[in-house]
């Protein structure tokens, strides 16, 4: 009887396995083939995305540059006839093969990030129906998807990095041992070498170890060495680059005074909103509004020299306020 109930809730695994990562390829896909992209038109070719990414700020997120770029002259030694595809752009001088190297790379993490989140959800910490599990891990591949109308590299990879280092601090947070620590900061190096996003899997370390030890060594000690790894790969890749850029202009006044700029405001408070409605109980509402308050350098930095119109920039602390909504941290022994 054990053996044949331990097969079924692995074939129960493996079939919400397979239905979430089917969905997120069958969603990005639509987004890709079935949309014609209007907001990054521009850089849909091999030397205007060099220009533009070979950059300003653009320039230390080398690790997505590195994958676009060989997909792209991965596709070059193909024989692939483009028109199959259909493909209409608002730019003449836009390629298939940049498009396409896109929807490759953006699809594949998609597609890793929905498997992560659902075996995160499958833990013992994560508190929730396994239609609630469906539901949220699909919440999260629609974010993700529909987000990008602003096409880059870097974003969906970053994703998967953050959901790979709060799936570890899990681990971490069940053994504090020097090896889990290893790992949570090879996750930020790299993490750090894709987006200057990975400052939010600080936040999210501080966030989840406050809430077990307080404001105490087992919480300040891990959080010190992952700032630390932070600080020290994003300054070293600017000294090695000999440009202290870190950011690309302030658009404060745009923000607030542009229409389309409002909306992604509102964007940030109604998905903010519906972490906190779904929460499984007033801890995990006040992790959530933490997790916020930790991460007001990265918010700043959005609001300052980001456009709030590119929602994608609140997606990585949607995706990570989600898991923390249905997180037990004291489940974790």
């Amino acid at each position: 009887k054990t053996l044949n109930s331990n097969a079924i809730l692995k074939l129960n695994l493996f079939s919400k396995l397979l239905f979430i990562m089917l969905l997120a390829f069958t969603v990005n896909s639509f987004i890709y083939f079935s949309f014609g992209n209007i907001y990054s038109s521009k850089i849909l070719n091999y030397a205007d995305f060099s220009k533009q990414f070979h950059s300003g700020i653009y320039q230390y997120r080398i690790l997505s540059g590195y994958l676009i770029f060989w997909i792209y002259e991965t596709l070059s030694t193909l024989n692939i006839d483009y028109s199959i595809f259909k493909f209409r752009f608002l730019e003449s001088r836009s390629e298939p093969q940049m498009y396409l190297s896109f929807y490759i790379l953006n699809t594949i993490f998609l597609v890793l990030s929905a498997a992560l989140l659902l075996f995160i959800t499958e833990t013992k910490n994560f508190i929730a129906t396994n239609s609630e599990k469906i539901l949220l891990v699909s919440v999260a591949v629609f974010a993700m998807a529909i987000t990008q109308f602003v096409i880059v590299p870097y974003d969906v990879s970053s994703y998967f990095l953050i959901v790979l280092f709060f799936y570890f601090l899990l681990k971490y947070l069940e053994k504090n041992s020097d090896f889990n620590l290893i790992i949570l900061v090879v996750i930020l190096m790299i993490s750090t070498l894709n987006r200057e996003t990975s400052a939010l899997s600080i936040s999210l370390a501080a966030t989840l170890l406050y809430s077990k030890y307080g404001l105490r060594k087992e919480m300040i000690k891990p959080v010190l060495i992952l700032a630390l790894t932070f600080i020290a790969v994003y300054f070293g890749m600017r000294f090695l680059h000999e440009s202290f850029t870190t950011n690309d202009g302030n658009l404060l006044f745009q923000n607030f005074s542009e229409p389309k700029n409002i909306l992604g405001f509102l964007f940030w408070m109604v998905f903010f909103l519906f972490t906190i409605i779904i929460a499984k109980d007033q801890h995990a509402k006040r992790n959530i509004i933490l997790f916020h308050v930790f991460s007001i350098p990265y918010v700043l930095m959005c609001i300052y020299t980001g456009i709030m119109y590119e929602i994608r920039l609140y997606i990585p602390i949607f995706i990570t306020s989600l898991l923390i909504s249905r997180t037990d941290i004291s489940k974790i022994h």
